[in-house]
C-alpha cells in the first residue's frame, strides 16, 4: 500500500507523520510505502530544525529529508491519503481525489511552523496517538 502525508509545507507535520508510521508499520511487519508532500511547498527543503530535534528524541532520523510538493506527485498511484487537517483534505478532493481515499484523523494537527520545541514534540505526540488508528485501518485493508 502507498501512504501519502499531507501538510502545508512538508517540513514539519507530515515528515513526522510519515517517519513514525514507517517504524509503525516495520514493528508490525506491514508492507507500506510512506511518501509525504505539502500542498503549498517547493519540492526540495529539508525538514525544519525542530522537526529533526524532536525526531531524534524518539530515535528517528529527518536529517535527510526533502519535502515534495503535491504538484509533483502522480496522485494516482497512490492508495491513501493522510491529510494533517480538514483544508488539507478538502484541497486533495480538489486536486481529484478521491473521498475513500482520503483516512482523516479524529482532529485537525495544528502546525508548529514557527514555534518552538515544546509545540514541536506536542504535535509529534498527537501525531503517534493518531497513527495507532491508522495502523488498525491499515491492517485491516
Amino acid at each position: 500500500m502507498k501512504i501519502m502525508f499531507v501538510c502545508s509545507g512538508n517540513t514539519c507535520r507530515s515528515p513526522m507523520a510519515q517517519a513514525m508510521f514507517e517504524k509503525l508499520c516495520s514493528e508490525s511487519n506491514i508492507e507500506a510505502e510512506c511518501r509525504g508532500a505539502g500542498i503549498v511547498t517547493m519540492t526540495g527543503i529539508p525538514a525544519s530544525d525542530f522537526a529533526v530535534e524532536a525526531m531524534q528524541e524518539i530515535g528517528i532520523d529527518l536529517r535527510s529529508y526533502r519535502s515534495t510538493s503535491i504538484k509533483a506527485v502522480l496522485l494516482d498511484e497512490i492508495d491513501l491519503f493522510v491529510p494533517m487537517t480538514y483544508n488539507h483534505a478538502m484541497t486533495l478532493v480538489q486536486l481529484g481525489v478521491p473521498k475513500n481515499k482520503i483516512y482523516m484523523f479524529s482532529h485537525d494537527i495544528s502546525d508548529p511552523y514557527g514555534c518552538g520545541m515544546e509545540e514541536y514534540r506536542a504535535v509529534r505526540d498527537e501525531i503517534a496517538g493518531e497513527l495507532k488508528g491508522l495502523l488498525e485501518f491499515v491492517k485491516n485493508k
